[in-house]
C-alpha cells in the first residue's frame, strides 16, 4: 500500500510516483495523473474511481457528493488501509488484479512473455520502445500499471497458444471521456458518477464488489453485479510469475465476457453512443477525425434519441443545477483511448475539448452546434472526386482518368479539417452569447452561424488552393478553381441544385 506506482504531475510540472495512500491524502497537490501512455492513464482513472465508489458507497445524490469531496480523501484512505493486502502484486492468496488459477503449466499454453516485452507483441517502436533484446525489464511500478492496463484497455484477438480468442473490451477503439480539472482531486470527483446502490448508473443485483474483493470465479460469460463490478471486470485473466533468477513473466489468458444479449452501454458512463440499425454503438476513435466533429454527441442526449452522450456529462449538468459554484461554466473534456485494427494497436489518443456548460443545458443551443458541424461536414464534399467536383475537373484537364487517386494524393481534405480545428474552438465559445429573443423564445446563432459558414468556405478554398499549388498546368488549375467556386456557391445556396429545380418545375 506504501509502494509508489501512481505517476502524477505536480503543480510545478514535476513528474513523480506516489502510493495509493499518498495520492488520496495529497490529491490537491497534484495537477494530474500522467502514465506511460493514454490507455494506461485511462485505466488508472477507472481503477481509482472504482475505489472511491466502493469506499464511499456513493455518491447517492448531490449532497453526498459534496461530503465525499470535502472529506480530504479519508474514506478512500481508510478503505485502502482495511484492504491493504488486496493491493499486493505478489500476495500468496490474492495477488492484485490476478488469477491464481493460472498455473505455471497453464501459462505455457497462454500468452506468456517476459515483463519487458509487455508493451506490445509487435516490433513497432511507436508502441514499444523496449523489446525482448533490450535486456531492460520493467520496474515493479511499471509492471503494476501494465497489469492494470491489460485488464481495462487491452486489444482483442487470439493470444499466442490460447485455445480461444480474447474478447473485445469496450474501452478499446472507443472515445473515452474524462471530465478534467486543475487537480487530481477535482478530476476524480468530477468523474465520480451518481451511484445510489439500487439502479443508478446500473441495476445492482447482489453485493457490488470490485475484483479484489471477489473470489476467483470460473472464466466465462458473466453479467456484472453492478457498476463497481463493471469498472473492475476481468476482461483478461493475468498471472505474474517469478523464477529463481527473479526474471518476471506474465501469463495473459482470455477473461470474462458479457453475454451477447447484455450491452456494455447499460453500465458504461464515459463513452458516447450513436444509434444504428441494430441499436446503439460507441463513438469510435478515428485518426482522420478530430474529436470536435463529435462534440454535439458529447454534450446532449435528452433532446435527440439518435445519440447518447456519456452519462457522466448528465451528472455534471445535474451538479451544476444543484450548485453553480461546484462546476465551472467551461467544461474541459479529456479524450483518452486506444484504436486497434486487425487485433494490433493502431493509434492511441489524448485530446482535450473545452465546452461551455450551456450546451449541456439548452436544446436550441445544442441544435445550433449540431448545425454548425453539419455545415463543415457538407463542405468536405468539395474534396471528393465525383463528376463535376474540383478534383474531377482537374483530372479531366490533365487528361488523368484517376480522379480519385489524384484527390487522395493531393489531400486537400486533411488541410481543410486542420484549419477548422482552431476556428471551431472560437465558434464554440461565441455561440452561447449569440442569442436573440423574439415571440418564439430565444434563438441562437443568427450572427455566428453565417460567420461560421464564411469561415468554412474560406477554409475549403484555402485548403484546395494549397493542395494544387504543385500543379504546373495553370489552365488545369484555373478550371479546378472555377469548379470549386461553383460548388461553394451551391453550398451557400446561391445556386439551386438540379433536384430542387425539378421539384419547382413540377409544382408549377
Amino acid at each position: 500500500m506504501q509502494e509508489r506506482w501512481i505517476p502524477v504531475v505536480s503543480h510545478d510540472w514535476q513528474r513523480q510516483e506516489v502510493s495509493l495512500i499518498q495520492l488520496f491524502n495529497d490529491w490537491d497537490k497534484y495537477r494530474e495523473i500522467q502514465a506511460d501512455n493514454p490507455p494506461t492513464t485511462l485505466a488508472i482513472h477507472r481503477f481509482l474511481i472504482a475505489i472511491l465508489h466502493r469506499a464511499c458507497n456513493g455518491p447517492r445524490d448531490e449532497g453526498h457528493w459534496e461530503k465525499i469531496r470535502d472529506d480530504g480523501g479519508q474514506q478512500a484512505i481508510e478503505y485502502l488501509q482495511q484492504h491493504a493486502d488486496k493491493f499486493d502484486l505478489f500476495h500468496p492468496e490474492y495477488p492484485f488484479m490476478q488469477d491464481l488459477s493460472i498455473s505455471s503449466q497453464m501459462a505455457e499454453k497462454c500468452y506468456s512473455y517476459l515483463a519487458y516485452e509487455m508493451h506490445g507483441e509487435n516490433t513497432s517502436t511507436v508502441f514499444c520502445h523496449q523489446h525482448h533484446w533490450s535486456s531492460s525489464p520493467l520496474s515493479l511500478s511499471e509492471l503494476a500499471r501494465l497489469v492494470l492496463r491489460i485488464q481495462i484497455c487491452d486489444f482483442h484477438g487470439r493470444k499466442m497458444g490460447a485455445t480461444e480468442r480474447a474478447g473485445s473490451i469496450p474501452t478499446v477503439g472507443a472515445v473515452n471521456c474524462l471530465v478534467w480539472g486543475t487537480t487530481v482531486h477535482e478530476i476524480l470527483m468530477r468523474n465520480l458518477m451518481q451511484y445510489d446502490l439500487i439502479s443508478i448508473p446500473s441495476t445492482i443485483n447482489g453485493e457490488d464488489l470490485p475484483v479484489w474483493e471477489r473470489r476467483n470465479e470460473k472464466v466465462g460469460q458473466r453479467i456484472p453485479i453492478g457498476y463497481i463490478d463493471y469498472l473492475t471486470y476481468q476482461w483478461r485473466r493475468i498471472r505474474i510469475f517469478c523464477d529463481d533468477n527473479s526474471s518476471i513473466k506474465v501469463a495473459s489468458h482470455p477473461g470474462d465476457q458479457l453475454p451477447k444479449m447484455i450491452s456494455e452501454k447499460i453500465y458504461e458512463c464515459a463513452i458516447p453512443y450513436r444509434k444504428g440499425k441494430d441499436g446503439f454503438y460507441p463513438v469510435k476513435l478515428d485518426r482522420k477525425r478530430s474529436i470536435w466533429r463529435d462534440s454535439f454527441v458529447l454534450t446532449q442526449s435528452a433532446v435527440d434519441d439518435s445519440t447518447n452522450s456519456p452519462r457522466i456529462m448528465g451528472w455534471i449538468s445535474d451538479l451544476y443545477s444543484y450548485d453553480e459554484s461546484i462546476v465551472p461554466e467551461i467544461i474541459d473534456i479529456k479524450i483518452l483511448g486506444l484504436s486497434v485494427e486487425n487485433a494490433k494497436p493502431w493509434i492511441w489518443a489524448e485530446e482535450q475539448l473545452s465546452i461551455p456548460i450551456a450546451y449541456f443545458k439548452n436544446r436550441e443551443l445544442w441544435q445550433r452546434l449540431q448545425r454548425a458541424i453539419e455545415i463543415a461536414e457538407e463542405h468536405q464534399q468539395v474534396f471528393r472526386s465525383f463528376k463535376g467536383s474540383p478534383y474531377h475537373a482537374l483530372a479531366e484537364a490533365l487528361k488523368n482518368g484517376e480522379a480519385g487517386k489524384l484527390a487522395s494524393s493531393l489531400n486537400g481534405e486533411t488541410r481543410y479539417w486542420a484549419t477548422l480545428d482552431r476556428e471551431f474552438q472560437i465558434l464554440l465559445a461565441k455561440l452561447p452569447g449569440d442569442k436573440t429573443t423574439n415571440e418564439q423564445g430565444i434563438i441562437y446563432g443568427i450572427k455566428e452561424l453565417p460567420i461560421w459558414t464564411e469561415t468554412v468556405q474560406r477554409a475549403a478554398r484555402r485548403a484546395f488552393t494549397e493542395s494544387i499549388e504543385s500543379i504546373r498546368n495553370y489552365e488545369a488549375r484555373a478550371k479546378a478553381l472555377r469548379s470549386l467556386e461553383y460548388q461553394l456557391a451551391k453550398l451557400r445556396g446561391d445556386i439551386p441544385d438540379k433536384k430542387s429545380k425539378k421539384v419547382t418545375a413540377s409544382a408549377s
